[in-house]
């Protein structure tokens, strides 16, 4: 057994206690020109309990396992912070993250640094979503309840500086949409996206493409390819690829936070997954508010479900990319209902169109009551993924 310090050739210092040529017991080992420092506890070359600064100001404090976190620690980078497991480098397999200075934040499941499981996302405005999770997306069954209208944050912008509680790091945490987990178009609220502009479109519009497409898949894409290259490096102070002794590392400059993937996968907002342009209501009283209880995937309303203003506003039928999409019945505050298929939020086939053959308007009648019957069976689901959280 020995100690003393050790300097490196690249700058890098390690001070504590050695054995056998390894880090053994307790030391501090600094990268070059002092960036970068891990001060706790080691193995035999490995860190095992302490806390690790990267030059950047972001800092881990937990356990660690043949140079990875894992087991239970805090991850604090920036104005968000991580508590709970680890798994071999990743966030999982239960944890909440939170911002520091707001509302926003997950508590739920994790799996491979990825929401995934049932978890309960809070927003900065304190709208809620309660359900399931699939590799960082809301996927299943949920709940997704907003505040008053008068208090949702405003869609200022449908750029990744929008996020949902945990959705980019990219942002600096300021932006005015942060965290709130909008699901419309810019200048809607944050969890409003019914409409009352659903009038039946011309033939001419209704050939027309969606206006846009958000380009979520694509960035998440290259996103994943560059965690890819960096999961390669090691992000630990040892250099090369043996930790056979403890050497200074130059990645120590870089942030090797790890779960990266947690980062963006967790902050696509659904506006950012959503091709629609809802018109923009003044009409709804700031005492409202809206819910959707139904289906979900990749992060937005897809599938089955109903949604519902307190207002008397409601939509039961099938849904995709947060729209109406197929067939469903909408009943608006003043009583009057609209049934029939929707494409991209619009009716372009009503039961209750003029000169349609009594055997047509059957048939979609019968449509739409099944579709009904479908979304109100996903709202039941739903409700109950969402009391699975909860407790």
């Amino acid at each position: 057994h020995s100690g003393g310090r050790f300097d490196f050739d690249d700058g890098g210092t390690y001070c504590g206690g050695w054995e056998g040529g390894k880090a053994h017991g307790q030391g501090i080992c600094t990268g070059p020109k002092g960036q970068g420092e891990y001060a706790g506890s080691w193995n035999h070359g490995f860190e095992v309990l302490g806390v690790y600064t990267w030059p950047s100001g972001n800092t881990y404090e937990g356990n660690w396992s043949m140079g990875k976190r894992h087991n239970l620690g805090v991850e604090t980078k920036g104005k968000w912070q991580y508590k709970g497991e680890w798994s071999h480098g990743l966030k999982g397999r239960y944890g909440v993250r939170s911002c520091i200075t707001g509302r926003a934040k997950y508590e739920g499941t994790w799996n491979n640094g990825l929401q995934d499981g049932y978890g309960t996302e809070t927003y900065a405005d304190g709208g809620t979503y309660h359900g399931q999770w699939v590799g960082g997306m809301r996927q299943g069954w949920g709940v997704r309840q907003s505040m008053p209208f008068g208090m949702a944050t405003i869609m200022r912008s449908s750029l990744r500086t929008s996020m949902t509680s945990l959705r980019s790091e990219h942002s600096n945490w300021t932006s005015p949409n942060s965290d709130i987990g909008s699901d419309a178009a810019v200048g809607s609220r944050g969890g409003f996206v019914l409409t009352k502009h659903s009038t039946t479109a011309p033939p001419s519009q209704l050939k027309k493409k969606r206006f846009f497409k958000g380009s979520t898949s694509s960035l998440r894409s290259s996103i994943m390819s560059g965690l890819k290259m960096r999961s390669k490096s090691n992000s630990s102070i040892s250099s090369g690829t043996s930790r056979a002794s403890v050497k200074s590392n130059n990645t120590m400059t870089t942030d090797t936070m790890g779960s990266n993937a947690s980062e963006y996968s967790m902050y696509t907002t659904e506006a950012d997954s959503s091709s629609q342009l809802a018109p923009i209501e003044d009409d709804i009283d700031m005492n409202t508010s809206e819910s959707y209880c139904g289906e979900w995937k990749n992060d937005s309303r897809t599938g089955n479900g109903v949604c519902e203003r307190t207002d008397g506003f409601m939509y039961e039928g099938g849904w995709e990319d947060n729209q109406r999409h197929g067939y469903g019945c909408t009943t608006f505050p003043d009583g009057t209902t609209e049934e029939g298929k929707y494409r991209n939020n619009v009716i372009i086939l009503s039961a209750r169109k003029k000169n349609l053959l009594p055997m047509k308007a059957n048939k979609i009648k019968t449509k739409v009551q099944q579709a009904v019957a479908k979304a109100r069976q996903a709202k039941e689901t739903a409700k109950q993924k969402a009391d699975i959280v909860v407790s």
